[in-house]
């Protein structure tokens, strides 16, 4: 855990502190500032128990509770506090009045689940988990706990029936999404690419979806396949660049600079303003050849240096 903490100040400055004087001065006055404001509440609670403030972010989820009323997400965050803290019997009591509220909460299962494996009850743990996806397919703790128990077991066949099985139900991407990573990985590119599109289909063209399997496809080396998702599915008014970059970097490893610059460009003109100068790096960083041919973007050159530490990069995207 690291000693310093980065927070957004008052002015909207990224700032680092010391964990003590963060917790000794930030925290008290940031509860009081959100005590009422449930939205602000809610997200500084979650940077509580992220950054490992879990008595902090117990106080706030009460506050919570009382805000928002004991519906699910509320209580399922209460039992994560107590998690946190190891108040493991608190979590439990806290999880069941959640499952007897709201019986199909996923979220609820899989935090059962984690406190059941964290006591030694392997079965009754995988059990919870796998009704937790049952309930909510989409869950990535959820699933990334359910696909490392399979293959901690050499169960990788097995696995990959199962996430079939989970795809089946109605809103399912995420099954798709790993089942197309695992056989990516296995060398069956063309069930990759069918659960890949089935993933993006499901998860209705989300962009994080369409980053991350552009990026997979990218790092996997596979960029004429990238290209082909990129081109039916990435827009230029995409709110991040990150998966204009990865088509951008398939196209220049396949000798298109010229289609490249124009995807950059058209992305730059579309996007946010905040992003527009990530663009303009992002340019600035490509050969000096390919920035030629844009006779509208004039761009200065790279020192043969910067360019190699470049190049030792990954340079494909995963969302954050």
């Amino acid at each position: 855990m690291s000693d310093f903490i980065e927070f957004t100040n008052e002015h909207g400055q990224r700032v680092q502190i010391a964990r003590e004087e963060y917790e000794k001065k930030i925290i008290p006055q940031n509860l009081e500032m959100y005590w009422d404001n449930p939205e602000m509440l809610r997200q500084f609670a979650m940077e509580l128990v992220r950054d490992g403030f879990g008595l902090q972010g117990g106080k706030a989820a009460d506050r919570l509770l009382e805000l928002y009323g004991r519906i699910e997400p509320a209580l399922n965050f209460r039992a994560v506090a107590h998690m946190q803290t190891g108040e493991l019997d608190e979590a439990k009591k806290v999880l069941i009045e959640c499952i007897e509220k709201f019986p199909e909460s996923g979220a609820a299962f899989t935090n059962i689940a984690k406190i059941l494996a964290y006591e030694g009850e392997g079965n009754k743990a995988f059990e919870a988990l796998q009704q937790g996806l049952v309930y909510d397919p989409n869950q990535e703790s959820a699933m990334d706990l359910y696909v490392h128990s399979f293959l901690e077991l050499e169960q990788r066949e097995l696995l990959l029936e199962r996430l079939k099985e989970l795809g089946e139900i109605e809103g399912a991407w995420r099954p798709h999404m790993v089942l197309g990573r695992l056989t990516l990985e296995d060398g069956n590119l063309l069930v990759a690419l069918q659960a890949y599109r089935e993933a993006i289909k499901k998860a209705d063209d989300s962009e994080e979806v369409i980053m991350n399997v552009t990026g997979e496809l990218g790092q996997a080396g596979y960029v004429y396949q990238l290209i082909q998702i990129a081109e039916q599915f990435w827009k230029p008014t995409f709110a991040h660049p990150f998966t204009g970059f990865n088509y951008a970097n398939a196209l220049i490893a396949t000798e298109q600079g010229d289609k490249a610059i124009a995807v950059l460009l058209e992305m730059k003109e579309s996007i946010a303003e905040p992003y527009k100068h990530t663009v303009e790096q992002f340019m600035e960083r490509l050969p000096q050849e390919l920035l030629a041919k844009a006779s509208s973007q004039p761009q200065p050159g790279q020192a043969a240096e910067e360019a190699d530490n470049n190049q030792k990069k990954s340079r494909w995207k995963f969302w954050k």
